[in-house]
């Protein structure tokens, strides 16, 4: 997969995250339960479920972890750890903003091309 490819996936994944971070953050974890069902990724649907379903974050961790160590593809183990992250971070009430931060972070991004997507995916 081409850069240019993997970060549009990145970045399309990015918006259904900090989206789902900021419902969360502002009507509640159990306001996510109706988006779950839409979601194709069985280890994002999964880890969402946990959170909803109030599991402990250890063992959300312990769980994803496992999954994802079996992953062979280097990008898409990115991916599915960037994932649990959301997963995580999304359990713990964290600001969308700093979220964005960092998920960014994960991948070696441009200054320029980090602000392309903070324009793009956070309101005004």
């Amino acid at each position: 997969m081409t850069r240019k490819k993997f970060i549009d996936e990145y970045k399309n994944f990015l918006k259904l995250a900090i989206a789902l971070a900021a419902k969360a953050k502002e009507k509640g974890i159990a306001s996510l339960e109706d988006e779950i069902e839409d979601i194709d990724d069985e280890l994002f649907k999964d880890g969402l479920r946990f959170v909803v379903d109030e599991v402990e974050p250890r063992f959300i961790d312990e769980i994803m972890s496992n999954k994802i160590a079996h992953e062979k593809d280097k990008q898409m183990r990115l991916l599915k750890t960037v994932q649990k992250r959301v997963v995580l971070g999304i359990q713990a009430g964290e600001h969308p903003y700093i979220l964005l931060k960092v998920l960014c972070s994960y991948i070696d991004l441009t200054r320029k091309e980090e602000q392309k997507i903070e324009i793009s995916l956070l309101p005004d």
